[in-house]
């Protein structure tokens, strides 16, 4: 007859094994995704540094571009003696032209890349 103290033994050394390696994998798992996570936020920040950067970038050259067209307005209406609402009406009317020229270009390559596909 088996001894009731060995087998009692063997089976929970096999729990014990089994639990080690729950364990194990667990850990495994847990360290994976806190590399994964870490590396995410490490790109995200990186993402939005570059963002707030070209942000910031875009917005000085927009205001610089609005001061220069302004300014030249102001010439145009100071030295043709055109009235100032006059000279801003066509300006508007010349910069809103060139960009829709511009948006319609765009969309006009976007379709064709995806007709390319």
């Amino acid at each position: 007859m088996a001894d009731t103290k060995t087998s009692s033994d063997k089976s929970s050394s096999g729990l014990f094994r089994a639990f080690l390696k729950a364990f194990n994998w667990g850990a495994a798992a847990r360290l994976f995704f806190g590399e994964l996570k870490q590396s995410l936020q490490s790109q995200v920040d990186h993402f939005l540094c570059r963002l707030e950067y070209l942000f910031v970038l875009y917005l000085w050259v927009s205001i610089g571009l609005l001061l220069l067209i302004i300014g030249l307005f102001n010439l145009v209406a100071d030295y043709t003696k055109v009235p100032m609402g006059v000279v801003f009406s066509i300006g508007g009317l010349v910069i809103f032209l060139a960009a829709f020229i511009l948006l319609q270009a765009a969309r006009m390559k976007n379709a064709s890349q995806r007709r390319d596909l």
